[in-house]
């Protein structure tokens, strides 16, 4: 595959489906919880914080001569390093527990109604651990062929919704007051950037170009907030908070006769399905090469269907939705804190390895 185009075209897919893969599924439910109306502020919040933070992490990769997260911070000894990648590490683990085991549920109501949860868990972390087997440039190849295929089919599951839209529901537009800065449900919304961390394990597969991802967070912004109201639209602020599933609830209220599908909201599964096995499979991938790498006497071909049989273990574990729900409210101020100190680790360590480069240049032309 030519580094070029990956670069190009690959990352910002790739960037886009790992959003995908939270956005439709836990994301509207989430933020219709942190305020009554005006819901396009605390969205467009979350995408500068989003921003900021995306680009120090982008910037101190590219300082530190685009090494990845065990690369970057192992040399400076276990006692700093372990800190910084061993929670890291467990970050994106419950990223893709918490992916699978909410897609699960999805699944339940969509697809497979008497199917038990173990079967279709166990079937998900199966495919997940032959996703992660064949590596980070065949996951990445895999992004590229299931967004050009899926993308359009999504969008035109979102954007069917208008049917039965209602656009007085959109009123208020603005929360003057922006009282969801004063509690702590802002916060929660906010794991639907967690994306982002992953880019750090992408240079040393390719290089990242910085302009072409801070591109791609214009219509991931838009789409932030255009499926935040969607249920909006359909059903009523009242009615859609009540919701578990907002999204798909209202895309499985439309009704296209021409149809070749009974139900619109089949496009949506089956395309949230690809994203979801993209950057679960990614993640169990970046875990064990992390892993890999803190302790080598490890191998890959180990720590994978170890780090499968956790992810399933602990997905099945979580009896309930509503234990799923606590789980992602609880973990905020550890998630916060991952999100802080990474990119701005990252972003030192970088500063110092250029500083470093720097001189050695000046002493060798000296």
């Amino acid at each position: 595959m030519n580094p070029r185009w990956i670069s190009s075209l690959t990352i910002p897919l790739f960037f886009l489906g790992t959003h995908f893969s939270i956005i439709f599924l836990l994301y509207p439910r989430a933020l219709l919880h942190t305020t009554q109306y005006g819901h396009w502020e605390p969205a467009v919040i979350n995408m500068l914080i989003e921003l900021v933070l995306l680009v120090i992490l982008l910037h101190g990769l590219k300082k530190g001569g685009h090494q990845d997260f065990a690369d970057l911070f192992l040399p400076l000894g276990r006692w700093i390093s372990t800190p910084l990648l061993l929670p890291l590490i467990l970050y994106i683990l419950l990223i893709a527990i918490m992916v699978l085991r909410g897609f699960a549920e999805l699944m339940i109501i969509v697809f497979v109604a008497r199917s038990p949860l173990y079967a279709i868990l166990a079937l998900l972390c199966l495919i997940t651990l032959l996703g992660s087997s064949i590596g980070s440039q065949g996951i990445m190849r895999a992004s590229t062929l299931f967004s050009l295929l899926h993308i359009p089919a999504l969008l035109f599951a979102l954007f069917a919704c208008i049917n039965n839209s209602k656009l007085l529901n959109i009123f208020p537009v603005v929360n003057p007051t922006m009282d969801f800065l004063q509690h702590g449900k802002l916060l929660v919304s906010l794991f639907s950037i967690c994306p982002f961390l992953l880019l750090g394990m992408l240079p040393p597969v390719c290089k990242i170009r910085i302009k072409p991802i801070l591109m791609t967070m214009l219509p991931l912004s838009a789409l932030y907030v255009y499926i935040v109201y969607i249920p909006i639209l359909v059903y009523g602020v009242n009615a859609a908070v009540l919701m578990n599933f907002p999204l798909v609830t209202s895309i499985d209220s439309v009704n296209i006769t021409w149809s070749i599908f009974n139900r619109v909201s089949l496009f949506y599964a089956v395309a949230l399905l690809a994203f979801i096995l993209i950057i679960s499979s990614f993640s169990q991938w970046a875990s064990a090469v992390l892993i890999h790498k803190m302790v080598p006497r490890w191998k890959e071909s180990y720590i994978r269907p170890c780090l499968s049989l956790i992810i399933y273990t602990a997905a099945l574990m979580i009896p309930n939705w509503d234990w799923y729900v606590d789980i992602y409210t609880v973990d905020t101020w550890f998630r916060m804190i991952i999100f802080v100190s990474i990119p701005v680790a990252v972003y030192i360590r970088g500063q110092f390895i250029q500083k470093q480069a720097r001189k050695q240049v000046v002493q060798n032309d000296s």
